[in-house]
């Protein structure tokens, strides 16, 4: 199997730091030998059979795609697809037919009765189950530019999600931050086109509705109270 040596030797160290795992326990769980990981590792080894990136991904909780590169990283303009070509086209799309085939009891559920971590959590696992091929949380971590210790925090202990990573989420899959937010799929129009000084009112206001503990109605006629919407 081609492959680009330094990307892999580079994901192939990265999901193994994430791990905490040293090559001694690669090898044990690959059954690869020690010295050919560490030539993958370093670039020195090229062109692994795919067998040999097989038995990595599982010993590394990741996957092939990860390892030969079809999972971009973080990028600075937020704006990579998380998928290779069409694929990441379709995500935003299949998210939507899964929750139109949930009851509307589990949709209402959704959108009033959990917190931004569960919905965050719940399209990771989304990605994880619909494309196992690709998805890993490790792979998701990486793709976010979160470790994996922080990822499973989010998922497991419910420890609030950065908006950084909440807004790479939406742009990479499609989902809307609105889902995020308020259990929404439907996008909000009004924002887009907010001046950034707008938006910074808007903040305030947001910020002082968080400290008065008040509830979104309330939070809304605020909004519309001072900006006359």
């Amino acid at each position: 199997m081609t492959a680009n040596s330094n990307l892999l030797g580079e994901r192939l160290a990265w999901a193994r730091n994430q791990q905490g795992m040293i090559l001694q326990q690669v090898s044990e769980r690959s059954g690869l030998a020690v010295g050919y990981i560490s030539q993958l590792e370093k670039g020195a080894k090229k062109n692994p059979t795919i067998s040999a990136l097989e038995r990595l991904a599982r010993a590394l909780n990741v996957s092939v795609a990860f390892l030969l590169g079809e999972v971009a990283g973080p990028t600075a303009s937020n704006d990579a697809p998380l998928l290779a070509g069409r694929d990441a086209l379709a995500i935003g799309q299949r998210f939507a037919r899964y929750l139109e085939s949930l009851s509307r009891a589990e949709r209402e559920r959704i959108m009033f009765a959990t917190t931004i971590e569960q919905r965050f959590g719940l399209v990771v696992d989304f990605l994880c189950r619909e494309f196992p091929d690709v998805y890993t949380r490790a792979v998701v971590a990486y793709q976010l530019g979160m470790s994996v210790r922080a990822l499973n925090d989010v998922l497991e202990r419910q420890v609030e999600v950065g908006f950084v990573y909440l807004s790479r989420l939406s742009t990479a899959t499609g989902i809307p931050i609105e889902f995020f937010s308020q259990g929404d799929l439907r996008r909000s129009r009004s924002v887009a086109n907010l001046s950034s000084s707008q938006i910074l009112h808007y903040i305030t206001v947001v910020a002082l509705a968080a400290e008065m503990q008040v509830d979104p109605e309330v939070l809304c006629g605020m909004i519309r109270e001072r900006f006359g919407r």
